[in-house]
Parts: structure tokens; C-alpha cells; sequence
């Protein structure tokens, strides 16, 4: 961060485990960041999170995005609720990295991308497994040539699956992360 640049202030909806993890890196991983708020309608998760931080914290994402000037939303939300949660974001100003899959629907993520065109902001998609190291060494091996080409590639998920995905199922939920790390590894849509 440049000498008299103010950090990114940044916010996170949604305290179930992968919340967690998005607060505790944007609290404690980031040089730039500054993690200021947490959303999450159960009062003990906002607790938590905030406990030891100088986060506030909120039961309503609306009233966080009222109160706080974010410069940067997670949303890590439900897939039912990225839809609401992400416009809203994005009509208070805030870039967003939201949590795959983007959205229940290809109409609510088509809304989810044109709300954020229309705003002038970013909207990313947590596709994490792309940084995965074992990923990363794999695709530069793939473009040294050192492994030959790819002529077939499949993926194999085995359970048992988290409940928490059960609002969307496992296809929506999981196969996000293999076809972007398909598309990653051969460099094609």
C-alpha cells in the first residue's frame, strides 16, 4: 500500500465456514485490506467474528451496507440469497467476491453481472481452487509442455456432500470448481 493511501475497507455476509475463513483473511492476510464488517442474521456467528476485532458487527447486510462505506463485499451467503445480497452490495458502491456458485439461476447470475457493469464495479467469483498449488504447478507444467497434451480430463467428486449445500445441490454447489480448473488447465472456454 502506497504511503498516505487509505486501506480497502471490506465487509463479509454470511458466518458459516467459509464466511469465517473470508473474515479471517481479510483480517489478518491482506496488506491493504482492512477488514470493518460482518453480516450474518445469527447473532452468536456475528459475535464470534467480531470478538477481538474492530469489525462491527450486523444481523442485516442492508444495514451494514446503510452504515459502512465498503469499499469490498464477500458474499458468502447461501446461493439463494447471492442474488439480493449482491445487488444490494452493489448499489452501495462495493465491489463484490462472491462465493461460487454466483447464483442459483444463469438469469439471476446474468443480473448479478449486468447490475455490476451498470454500477462501474467488480464482481468476481471465489474460484479457489485455481490458486490451489498442486492446480497452479499442474497448469505450468501443462504450458512448459513438460506433460504432453490433454486429450480427455474428467472430474470425480466423492461424498458424503455438506448439508449445507443442499439449497442448490452438489452439481450447482461443486462443479463450479472442476469445470474452472478444466477451463484453467487447457486455456479454453
Amino acid at each position: 500500500m502506497s504511503e498516505g493511501q487509505r486501506p480497502l475497507r471490506a465487509g463479509v455476509v454470511g458466518l458459516g465456514m467459509m464466511g469465517r475463513n473470508h473474515v479471517r483473511v481479510w483480517d489478518e492476510s491482506i496488506d491493504g485490506v482492512q477488514l470493518v464488517a460482518v453480516a450474518d442474521p445469527d447473532p452468536a456467528a456475528v459475535e464470534r467474528a467480531t470478538t477481538g476485532r474492530r469489525a462491527h458487527g450486523y444481523e442485516d447486510p442492508l444495514r451494514m451496507f446503510a452504515e459502512e462505506e465498503l469499499d469490498l463485499v464477500s458474499i458468502v451467503a447461501p446461493t439463494s440469497l447471492h442474488l439480493p445480497v449482491t445487488l444490494a452490495a452493489l448499489g452501495a458502491g462495493a465491489n463484490v467476491l462472491v462465493e461460487k456458485p454466483i447464483a442459483a439461476t444463469r438469469e439471476e447470475a446474468t443480473s448479478m453481472i449486468e447490475a455490476a457493469a451498470t454500477a462501474g464495479r467488480m464482481l468476481t467469483v471465489g474460484h479457489i481452487e485455481r490458486f490451489n498449488p498442486a492446480i497452479r504447478e499442474l497448469h505450468r507444467r501443462l504450458d512448459a509442455g513438460e506433460l504432453g497434451r490433454i486429450f480427455q480430463i474428467s472430474a470425480t467428486r466423492l461424498g458424503p456432500f455438506p448439508a449445507r449445500i443442499r439449497d442448490v445441490g452438489v452439481v450447482v454447489d461443486l462443479a463450479p470448481h472442476d469445470l474452472d480448473v478444466m477451463r484453467y488447465l487447457v486455456a479454453s472456454e
